[in-house]
C-alpha cells in the first residue's frame, strides 16, 4: 500500500515534559561553589555521613565552629539617606 500525495502523513510529536520552576533562594542561603582536593573532598563526604549531615550543613558548622576570628558588622543608620554616601561635586 502505498501513501499517495493527499493522504495525510502521521507524525510521532514529542511530547514535553513540563518545566520545573526555579528554586528560589531564601535570603539566609547561597550557593557558592568551592574547588577542593581529591582527598579533601571525599573527608568531607565521609564526615558528614557519619555525623548524619549533608556536606553543606558540615561546612556551616565548621565555618561556624573555627572561623571567629573577624567580624562583619553594620553599625549605620539608614541606607537611604541622602548623607549615606557623600558625592563630591
Amino acid at each position: 500500500m502505498t501513501a499517495s500525495s493527499s493522504e495525510p502523513i502521521s507524525v510521532k510529536t514529542r511530547k514535553r515534559s513540563a518545566v520545573k520552576a526555579a528554586k528560589v533562594q531564601t535570603a539566609d542561603k547561597v550557593k557558592a561553589t568551592i574547588h577542593l582536593s581529591l582527598e579533601a573532598s571525599q573527608r568531607l563526604t565521609v564526615h558528614a555521613a557519619m555525623l548524619g549531615l549533608d556536606r553543606s550543613a558540615l561546612v556551616e558548622q565548621l565555618i561556624r565552629e573555627n572561623l571567629k576570628r573577624f567580624v562583619v558588622s553594620d553599625r549605620g543608620g539608614q541606607t537611604d539617606s541622602p548623607d549615606a554616601f557623600p558625592v563630591a561635586s
